[in-house]
């Protein structure tokens, strides 16, 4: 570890956080929660925490815990939910709830202020130890703890599909055709891999609106992306009457456990910070949604005393997880390796023909074996290549064939 000098660190708190998003805000929360807001210190690069994200989950994904958490921090929430393949539609009854960024950051920011919480927004990290964070101004931030959560590194692309995607949340003229969440209309043309629309109605006349297509490169074009959902909404009879705000992203999804996300392994080794969120691996490794696991961690973490126990806390997450992780990278190898992109969509209308109580499982990371056998077992998706099955590597060709 890089020895920094000591004469211009802070104050000693129990716990940096570095990183104000979901996971590192959740962490901040559940810490003042538990009465420990004045041994914390939260750093941001941005002005505002959260960022410019909205994050959606099923209440079934939650445990009662965790969603006491999170329910301040929930903008809207809906009792069903959709979805729609060719030929197949389907309301759920599992109820879904969002939160979007401004919401995030108005309500964290004020309990957290209120709980002792300190924040360092508007500041870069240059360094980051196990107790020592160092900022490009060259202060210093000492904790008995780091938590790292800044997010997802890089990955090599023989190492992960993505899903990418483009967002718009859009203001009508009237109100739209849309009362309930849409989580995948794939009736519309694929290509580049598995594309959907996403959709969530605050209102009537307010939507967001994301173009998702699960692909084996990053690149994404979001002025193309645009065109095609600003179409989108207008082949539904709704006139726009401005963008709102726009979101982009491009999440790699793994194929295995030898990529640098990788749940079961926090950087917790020596010298290191203990990384949670995105840049631990605590998400769904197969939708990307990382609400449920940033909540689960975060509680952890706050019922923990000391690094140590901190650090055996998180990891036992992870362990709990790991059979869901491997399962989850198993689908996204049949996904990614095994499937023609023009027929991918035909594994997710299978996958939304099954019991709902399988769905609900599925997306809380807390499927059975049962579970795993009905996802596995039939009559298999148009294309699917059964050698693929156990893991045979040909995502790197077929991201450079195109």
């Amino acid at each position: 570890m890089e020895r920094w000098p000591t004469e211009f660190a802070t104050d000693q708190v129990d716990h940096v956080i570095v990183g104000g998003g979901l996971a590192g805000g959740l962490t901040a929360l559940a810490l003042a929660n538990a009465g420990r807001g004045r041994q914390v210190t939260l750093i941001d690069r941005e002005l505002r925490l959260g960022g410019n994200h909205t994050w959606s989950f099923h209440l079934t994904d939650l445990r009662d815990d965790e969603r006491t958490l999170v329910a301040p921090l929930v903008t809207r929430q809906w009792a069903q939910h959709e979805v729609r393949f060719p030929g197949h539609r389907r309301v759920l009854e599992a109820g879904y709830a969002t939160i979007t960024s401004e919401r995030f950051a108005e309500v964290l920011t004020s309990r957290l202020v209120g709980a002792g919480v300190r924040l360092l927004l508007d500041r870069r990290v240059a360094g980051v130890g196990s107790s020592l964070v160092r900022l490009e101004d060259e202060s210093l931030v000492r904790g008995r703890l780091v938590i790292d959560a800044r997010g997802p590194d890089v990955i090599a692309p023989a190492r992960a599909g993505y899903q990418k995607f483009v967002g718009l949340e859009l203001a009508l003229q009237s109100d739209g055709p849309w009362t309930r969440p849409l989580l995948m209309d794939a009736t519309v043309s694929q290509s580049d891999g598995y594309r959907f629309v996403y959709l969530l109605p605050f209102s009537g006349r307010r939507v967001l609106v994301e173009d998702t297509t699960y692909s084996t490169n990053p690149f994404l074009d979001p002025f193309e992306v645009e065109r095609r959902i600003l179409a989108y909404v207008a082949a539904h009879g709704a006139i726009v009457t401005g963008v709102l705000r726009r979101e982009t992203g491009v999440l790699p999804l793994p194929l295995d456990g030898d990529g640098d996300v990788d749940v079961g392994s926090p950087r917790a080794r020596a010298g290191g910070p203990l990384a949670i969120g995105y840049r631990g691996g605590f998400f769904h490794p197969v939708t990307g949604y990382s609400l449920p696991l940033a909540a689960r961690v975060a509680l952890a973490v706050a019922k923990a005393d000391t690094p140590d126990e901190t650090t055996a806390a998180v990891r036992a997450v992870a362990r709990q997880l790991e059979p869901q992780r491997r399962f989850g990278q198993l689908l996204n190898r049949l996904m990614f390796e095994a499937m023609p992109p023009a027929s991918r969509w035909t594994a997710l209308d299978r996958f939304y023909r099954l019991p709902e109580a399988t769905i609900a499982r599925f997306y809380a990371s807390a499927t059975t074996w049962g579970d795993r056998a009905r996802i596995l077992v039939g009559r298999p998706p148009a294309g699917l290549s059964w050698r693929h099955l156990f893991g045979r590597r040909t995502l790197g060709a077929q991201a450079v064939g195109g």
